[in-house]
């Protein structure tokens, strides 16, 4: 009987469990360019993992989750090259506002979403009633 009570309450997709103490996060990066030859060139990398390398096409969408920590220490950060111009920075480091920073106030979006247009990186808010994009850096 006891084994047959874990198997109902086991879920299927062992995926789900491993975020059952923490919080499961979701990065999205779009590309927001404008439509020319140069591609936008992507290295999105945590101390335990090497997402690669991404080529994004206008308007693609490159996306991964993963369960925070629980000390919430968790630390993504992405190096951005397009042409001449190339940018480092930390996509995620935070889990109630994607980064820790005075000038952010609590996204209540379930996931970071960052756009990455000619003028610079843009982080996707949600206060509670209004949705906005917040621009975080310029390119170098």
């Amino acid at each position: 009987i006891n084994i047959f009570l874990l198997l109902l309450i086991t879920p299927l997709d062992l995926s789900i469990a491993k975020c059952f103490f923490t919080t499961n996060i979701e990065v999205h990066i779009i590309n927001k360019l404008p439509s020319n030859l140069l591609p936008l060139q992507i290295n999105c990398k945590s101390k335990d993992d090497d997402l690669g390398y991404q080529r994004l096409a206008v308007d693609g969408d490159y996306h991964w989750r993963f369960c925070e920590n629980f000390s919430e220490s968790t630390l993504f950060y992405c190096d951005f090259q397009w042409g001449i111009k190339y940018k480092v920075f930390d996509v995620f480091n935070n889990p109630t506002s994607c980064l820790k920073d005075k000038r952010l106030t609590r996204n209540f979006l379930e996931y970071c979403k960052w756009e990455v247009r000619s003028d610079g990186f843009y982080l996707e808010q949600y206060n509670g009633t209004d949705y906005y994009m917040y621009k975080y850096w310029e390119w170098f």
